[in-house]
């Protein structure tokens, strides 16, 4: 296992001296690991970052453990590679550790700095023109025009930048997790194939050989002795009555994780980043199996029950992979508004004795007019004042507390409706009552956007 990982795993002496590396250490800079052992990490490191390195290992002795440090690294071929490191030190006097490669996302973090930069340039620019014009307004009324039309072009670009920063957490986030779910998949795959496919024929074999046992005890019931001693230590009619229950038990395991890795392959969609005909039903399900654990009864509730009124839809023409999403993002807001429910229950002492109400969470859809098709997510969670409603589909506006949401799935949802499939994603809600989504999207894209 620690052969096969992506990140480097390394051990090392209290001076700092290589004993272990894996063979990420080669794939991610290039040397000969055998090479590198007994050597001191703080040769292949960037002269500016050796004395945070011999900074940590004097930390190391007084500190068990050192998380999330930034160094660079020389590859072989002179590239700078950034490194980010986590370690802690061993009873036995060793420091172990991980190197996990961080310089794309470096890359980005400099690109972004610089398109920051560029954009306040721009800003003290534009500053400066207005005050220029504000300065020759008494004699150049034209300049007024030209004055509105830069501040158009300030708050166009600042618009941008947000929509830029969203779309970038959003790829970043859509692609991890897009290449998490479609690798757990394809790793599932192979040994489910490769187990369903020989139950069935264990299931003929073991039959066959119980037929046999069965013809052996009815032709030849009186066996030797020590035969029937075997019988009777296996409890041979119980292992015959249970041995069909046992393999049918493994046909049912097997059929159910077939279902799941459909499910996780259904939900990614790496493969369908261009448009095209999907069964819309098949997303939702695929978002619903994800959720499941989420679903389930709790210590503290129920479960939440998942109505679902599907109409006939024929296929949609449509980027799957962001629909999914969008599924993702409205069924998870719906379900964070009933667990609110809950504890909002749980915390109020007016009514004694009362029950929870029931966690539902409705799916409907159908056919409108001739080319549309209308979804509904409808909740009986918590609800929201007008004020907030108002604000659900802006950038980074969020109203769960600090580290559970960035403020980006519904602005992102919104995105991915109006822009992307030239629909309509409205909300409608009532404290205490619950929340309403519609989306309404064409059956063709294709001739939605001509």
């Amino acid at each position: 296992m620690v052969e096969n990982l992506r990140e480097i795993v390394f051990k090392c002496d209290r001076n700092g001296h290589f004993t272990l590396l894996n063979k990420a250490w080669m794939a991610t800079l290039g040397y000969e690991t055998a090479d590198c052992l007994n050597r001191p990490m703080d040769d292949f490191l960037h002269a500016e970052d050796r004395e945070i390195w011999l900074s940590l290992l004097t930390q190391l002795k007084t500190d068990q453990e050192i998380e999330c440090k930034e160094l660079r690294f020389h590859h072989c071929t002179a590239e700078i590679i950034w490194l980010e490191l986590s370690a802690r030190s061993e009873s036995q006097g060793e420091i172990s550790g991980s190197l996990t490669n961080i310089s794309d996302r470096k890359r980005a973090q400099a690109a972004l700095r610089e398109a920051n930069e560029a954009l306040q340039l721009r800003i003290e620019q534009l500053r400066r023109e207005n005050l220029e014009r504000r300065q020759a307004e008494a004699t150049l009324i034209q300049s007024r025009a030209q004055l509105e039309q830069q501040t158009q072009q300030l708050e166009a670009t600042l618009t941008e930048l947000k929509q830029t920063q969203t779309r970038l957490v959003h790829a970043e986030k859509m692609s991890s997790l897009g290449q998490l779910v479609a690798g757990i998949a394809h790793e599932i795959n192979n040994p489910i194939n490769f187990i369903y496919g020989n139950v069935t024929h264990a299931n003929e074999y073991i039959q066959d050989l119980l037929n046999l046992v069965a013809l052996y005890r009815q032709y030849h019931p009186q066996s030797h002795p020590i035969i029937q001693e075997e019988i009777d230590q296996i409890d041979i009619d119980f292992l015959l009555q249970d041995l069909p229950k046992l393999t049918n038990s493994l046909q049912v395991g097997a059929d159910r994780i077939r279902q799941i890795v459909l499910s996780l392959r259904n939900f990614s969609r790496l493969d369908e980043a261009e448009v095209k005909e999907v069964d819309l039903h098949e997303g939702i399900d695929s978002t619903l199996m994800i959720l499941q654990s989420r679903l389930k009864a709790k210590e503290n509730r129920p479960a939440i029950q998942v109505i679902k009124e599907y109409g006939a839809l024929p296929l949609i023409e449509c980027y799957a992979g962001q629909l999914n999403q969008v599924f993702m993002n409205l069924i998870s807001n719906a379900i964070d508004a009933l667990e609110a429910k809950v504890n909002l229950w749980q915390s109020s002492n007016l009514v004694l004795g009362a029950q929870l109400p029931d966690l539902q969470i409705q799916i409907r859809t159908e056919a409108v007019e001739e080319n549309s098709i209308s979804i509904w997510i409808i909740d009986n969670g918590t609800g929201m004042p007008e004020a907030v409603r108002a604000r659900i589909f802006e950038p980074f506006f969020t109203t769960t507390s600090v580290g559970r949401g960035t403020g980006l799935g519904l602005s992102i949802s919104y995105q991915m409706i109006v822009e992307k499939h030239r629909g309509s994603l409205e909300c409608s809600s009532a404290v205490g009552e619950g929340t309403k989504f519609l989306i309404q999207i064409p059956v063709s894209l294709s001739q939605a956007k001509s």
